[in-house]
């Protein structure tokens, strides 16, 4: 099982840092972020709490801790995406993908819990 955390976290890790840096600047989370009313501070913050999260997956491949921890607090983005897609009404491949991501990241925390 602990290969299975390692792979996940790279994996997991590299996203969410790729995807924290697309929030600062990339054309189709400023145009979701202002569809789904939000605004350009609260698309930074998410921004830098993507790479913060992804940073601390990275590191949890050396400290069970922080791979938890960062499981749980990548998971509160999760979830709130996940509301996001449901009260925008979004499809239902929209509506899953944060969820699938919200699996991912808590298996990170249970197999490190376990």
């Amino acid at each position: 099982m602990h290969i299975l955390s390692i792979v996940l976290e790279v994996i997991l890790g590299i996203g969410y840092v790729i995807v924290g840096f697309m929030k600062f600047g990339g054309k189709e989370p400023i145009e979701s972020f202002k569809h789904y009313g939000y605004s350009n501070g609260f698309r930074i913050l998410i921004g830098i709490l993507e790479i913060l999260g992804g940073v601390l997956m990275i590191i949890g491949i050396w400290s069970q801790l922080v791979a938890i921890l960062a499981g749980l607090w990548l998971g509160v983005i999760m979830v709130g995406a996940t509301i996001t897609q449901i009260r925008a009404k979004s499809d239902g491949k929209e509506i899953m993908l944060p969820v699938v991501f919200l699996i991912f990241v808590l298996a990170v925390s249970a197999i490190n819990v376990l």
